[in-house]
């Protein structure tokens, strides 16, 4: 009798490698609830509407990759393909704009009818991030500062990666930027392939994506984003710049960096294996202020990322690396009065994070005081770290015990020391 095979492009995972699969979402789900997010769940199964919407109809994975089907109510569902859509469906259907920002991470198995090869399966297991509600790079940057935090706590040392990021603008230069890069590609058709044939029609940005030798030659004479920004999209990623530098974040600059979904806009990055040859990235994300609209939402800004657990996998096998293990949480909610303090107050929560491993800092910015704790009493923090201009001329800290109702100053430099204590 012939032996029944798995389906192509799926694998089982057994023993030590399930072993390490579990290790690394226990981690992820440490180092996430450190920085303040709550994981959600969403249906592997999804109306195809939602990505259809979300990540437009001329994208790959539309085009060619998503396994979509009518049910027997004449329904036409899709296995969901990404995770972000639906945790944007999510957020509309269940009304999470009543509490803003939403920070939300997920994990779970994703589909896409791809060419499997290593690192790159049919069915594969994603985990996730998203900032929902904040429109400044604040978030683009937490959300950097918990993937570095993430990959060194399983074990992934800095230098075993490269931050690669770039700015896809907002969707007027992009827009100038595919039309240019339209004109650009006319004069070398006979050169593309024909999937990059496909892409200059659809979305001539994908081309940059391509691994063709010869077609990455031609783009190397190709226009550049940067010469079509406007002032603020240049603006945005100038604050951006300087964000990563203040907080000692080590970036290198991408110009062919581009997401492969259409909904992303301004900020996108990408961390980049040393070891992993063609299927390198294992971790990347950005800004996507149009998604939420496009599902029929209110207009907010998100950005997220998200990284292959199999590719993760890969990369501690071939370095005979092995991730660490979980914790009990204190929870400390950080408020910052005033958008102007964040990046220093990002650093003060930087510092607590590294001195005081088994706690939750978690970053609010709200105008007013009791705004701020009231997000501090919904996410059940013991504590709240009040820091306003007062408190950072002074250099000094507001700790409020939000059980005993009961306020005292501490110096900036003497912060973790107490924290330690409660």
């Amino acid at each position: 009798m012939k032996k029944i095979q798995n389906v192509r492009g799926t694998r089982d995972l057994l023993e030590e490698e399930f072993s390490l699969y579990q290790e690394i979402i226990n981690n992820f789900r440490e180092i996430s609830s450190k920085f303040g997010f709550k994981e959600i769940e969403t249906p592997i199964l999804e109306s195809s509407e939602v990505f259809r919407k979300s990540l437009g109809l001329t994208s790959d994975i539309i085009k060619k990759e998503t396994y979509t089907f009518n049910d027997r109510s004449n329904n036409q569902i899709t296995l969901r393909p990404e995770g972000t859509a639906s945790i944007v469906r999510c957020f509309i259907n269940s009304k999470l704009n009543q509490m803003l920002p939403q920070k939300l991470t997920y994990v779970g198995p994703m589909f896409r009818y791809d060419r499997p090869q290593q690192g790159r399966l049919r069915q594969f297991h994603q985990l996730g991030a998203e900032i929902i509600g904040v429109g400044d790079i604040s978030a683009d940057l937490e959300l950097i500062q918990m993937s570095i935090e993430f990959l060194e706590k399983i074990n992934l040392k800095r230098n075993d990666f490269d931050i690669q990021v770039n700015t896809l603008g907002d969707l007027e230069s992009r827009k100038k930027y595919s039309a240019k890069l339209k004109d650009f590609f006319q004069d070398y058709k006979k050169d593309l392939t024909q999937e990059s044939l496909d892409r200059l029609e659809r979305n001539p940005l994908r081309i940059l994506d391509t691994k063709n030798q010869t077609e990455l030659k031609i783009i190397e004479k190709a226009p550049k984003l940067s010469q079509v920004l406007n002032d603020e999209s240049l603006e945005i990623f100038g604050e951006f710049k300087n964000g990563c530098k203040k907080l000692g974040i080590n970036i290198t600059i991408n110009e062919k960096l581009v997401r492969g979904l259409d909904y992303y806009n301004h900020i996108c990055f990408e961390f980049v294996s040393k070891k992993l040859g063609s299927q390198n990235s294992i971790l990347a994300g950005g800004r996507y202020d149009g998604l939420i609209r496009n599902l029929g939402g209110p207009h907010y800004s998100g950005c997220g990322f998200a990284a292959g657990i199999e590719r993760i996998i890969l990369a501690l096998i071939f370095l005979k690396r092995k991730p660490t293990e979980k914790f009990k949480e204190k929870i400390f909610t950080v408020i910052s009065l005033g958008k102007k303090n964040n990046i220093e107050v990002m650093k003060i929560a930087k510092k607590i994070r590294k001195d005081l491993k088994k706690t939750v800092i978690d970053i609010i910015c709200k105008s007013n005081l009791s705004q701020g704790l009231k997000y501090a009493n919904e996410k059940k923090a013991t504590h709240a770290i009040i820091i306003g201009d007062d408190e950072l001329s002074k250099k000094i800290v507001n700790l409020k015990d939000l059980n005993k109702k009961v306020q005292k100053e501490i110096s900036i430099s003497n912060l973790s020391k107490e924290l330690s204590k409660i």
